[in-house]
């Protein structure tokens, strides 16, 4: 009986880790920030906001993304909403800002990404203040604790 019970707990074991295996994505956990490997040249940290302000009433996921696609990185914004594409999105970090420019839903740096990303390893705080086609200003939230070791498993990992 014992030895049935073991062998069913080892087969049982097999499936689950092949499962495991066979799934290529890798997540890790660095703080509120979370790193995703896709396959060998494609990678991202990311964020949900830690706070979100707005007098909207339906808003899709909203998230903030560093990519590392084989040697280039990107920075971008997704609101959960189509950005107006005449209003700037405005990102502040600690006390410096930034001007992203929105298309649909998500925004991207007007400045060298190198520039933003260096800037979210120094800081402590992001906002992210954006406005809809409807006219509807958002404020996003996120705290920039584990940036930095989120971004070092995308140098090391990606």
């Amino acid at each position: 009986m014992f030895k049935q019970k073991l062998l069913y707990l080892v087969v049982g074991l097999s499936l689950l880790m092949s499962n495991a295996l066979s799934n290529h994505s890798i997540d890790f956990e660095h703080g509120k920030w979370s790193f995703k490997k896709i396959n060998n040249k494609t990678c991202s940290i990311f964020q949900v906001p830690t706070s979100e302000k707005g007098d909207y009433t339906n808003r899709g996921a909203v998230l903030f993304y560093v990519f590392k696609e084989g040697a280039a990185e990107y920075v971008r914004v997704d609101a959960g909403y189509p950005y107006d594409s005449q209003k700037y999105v405005k990102v502040t970090i600690d006390s410096n800002n930034y001007q992203f420019f929105g298309e649909d839903d998500s925004a991207w740096s007007m400045a060298d990404d190198t520039v933003i990303i260096k800037a979210l390893k120094a800081g402590k705080k992001m906002t992210v203040v954006g406005y809809s086609k409807r006219g509807t200003e958002t404020t996003d939230t996120y705290t920039l604790i584990g940036f930095t070791s989120a971004y070092n498993s995308l140098q090391q990992d990606c």
